[in-house]
């Protein structure tokens, strides 16, 4: 899943993640990627905005993984912002920062590394 609100950024990383064999959902806020969460099977790994409207990155991070059923996704944080002015989720399927901008094989390696591809439902 892969979640931001720039909708560039949204096509450029669903683009590479469909073309490196991993199928996606996308959502240009937090509070939309929690709707389709509920909708379709759990995706094994989420990429997502830091600074979005509706809910942030943060605040969706914390709901999900007070969910026991996504409690155990991985999540990624892409941000423009600086790091040390975020205020980061201390829950343990936080695994990491991308910074924008960012290099495209550098996503696709943290996808990798935190994902295996799987025939009935891939990784983002």
């Amino acid at each position: 899943m892969v979640i931001d609100d720039d909708k560039e950024i949204l096509n450029l990383l669903s683009i590479l993640l469909k073309n490196s064999g991993y199928k996606s959902i996308t959502a240009t806020n937090g509070s939309t990627a929690l709707e389709y969460l509920k909708k379709c099977p759990a995706p094994a790994l989420i990429l997502t905005d830091y600074s979005m409207p509706k809910l942030n990155g943060y605040q969706f991070i914390e709901k999900v993984a007070s969910q026991p059923q996504y409690k155990d996704i991985p999540v990624v944080i892409l941000t423009g912002s600086e790091i040390n002015d975020l205020e980061l989720p201390s829950s343990s399927n936080f695994k990491g920062i991308i910074q924008k901008p960012f290099k495209l094989n550098t996503v696709l390696e943290i996808v990798k590394l935190l994902t295996t591809k799987n025939e009935e439902y891939p990784a983002a």
